[in-house]
């Protein structure tokens, strides 16, 4: 059994709980992911694992490690100490820190087709993990995080996406203007999303080839002007009944599942099931 960290004071415990802040995860390339299922995923997707650390009342042997199979270190901490490590009210007793895996608009232009989620100054960590958990769902290809975002690496962004962070690629982009740019020479098609934009069920565009963004924007004041600029359509979701707008993280849910569609990627199965019950 490892030995059993009960200093506050310990190095390790100093440098996990530092990992709550931004600053911190970006100087270091890492961040944390909490709980039996996240670490699971972590070790099953063979993610860059920097190092382990669980609680004295954690049974190791839930993870199905096995001697020697691997090569990062384990700590094991006291409870108490687990407690203020972990960011959650009701810790399962096991942390895993992780290496980033960052991407950069290279990895976006190499490619001949795909759907990518753009997100202006999104600031609700739900949100932000709901979308990345949604991409993955429909099977897209990707986030791209516009400056003024919150983090995607937020423990609590983590949490949202239910382990889709270890499939999505997530590009951060400082500078908006030659990002924009750099697409518009690739001919990619920028949907921005507005409320006074074309309905997005209506909307046509450019068909199954080429690669698609769609933008979406802060959750209050939507996405920036410069921004709407770059777009080369405007998109939005017909509000039919009393509510003013729809929440991001379902606005995005909405557009990506109806993009995709268009592009033959989804719902076909669907349309065939109800042509066939109309027989």
């Amino acid at each position: 059994m490892n030995e059993i960290i009960t200093s506050p004071n310990n190095s390790t415990i100093k440098f996990a709980k530092s990992l709550h802040k931004k600053k911190y995860r970006d100087e270091h390339g890492l961040y944390f992911v909490e709980g039996l299922k996240m670490v699971r995923e972590a070790l099953n997707q063979e993610r860059s694992i920097h190092m382990l650390i669980y609680s004295q009342d954690f049974y190791l042997e839930e993870l199905g490690l096995k001697e020697g199979s691997h090569d990062f270190p384990i700590y094991c901490v006291a409870s108490n100490l687990f407690r203020q490590i972990s960011d959650v009210k009701s810790p399962q007793g096991i942390i895993g820190i992780l290496a980033k895996t960052p991407k950069d608009i290279d990895y976006i232009l190499k490619q001949d087709s795909g759907l990518w989620v753009i997100l202006d100054r999104i600031q609700d960590p739900g949100n932000m993990g709901t979308i990345i958990r949604t991409i993955d769902a429909a099977g897209g290809d990707g986030v791209v995080l516009l400056k003024g975002c919150v983090d995607a690496y937020n423990p609590k962004t983590i949490r949202s996406t239910m382990g889709s962070i270890f499939r999505v690629p997530i590009i951060e982009v400082e500078d908006s203007q030659d990002f924009f740019l750099r697409l518009k020479e690739k001919k990619v098609s920028v949907l921005a999303s507005a409320m006074d934009g074309e309905n997005i069920f209506d909307w046509q565009g450019q068909k199954a080839s080429g690669i698609k963004a769609l933008v979406i924007g802060n959750e209050s004041k939507g996405i920036s002007d410069q921004v709407r600029k770059m777009g080369t359509s405007v998109v939005s979701i017909p509000i039919v009944g009393g509510a003013e707008s729809l929440n991001a993280s379902v606005a995005a849910g909405i557009m990506i599942y109806e993009i995709l569609r268009k592009d033959g990627k989804v719902g076909q199965g669907i349309s065939c099931i109800c042509d066939r019950d109309m027989l």
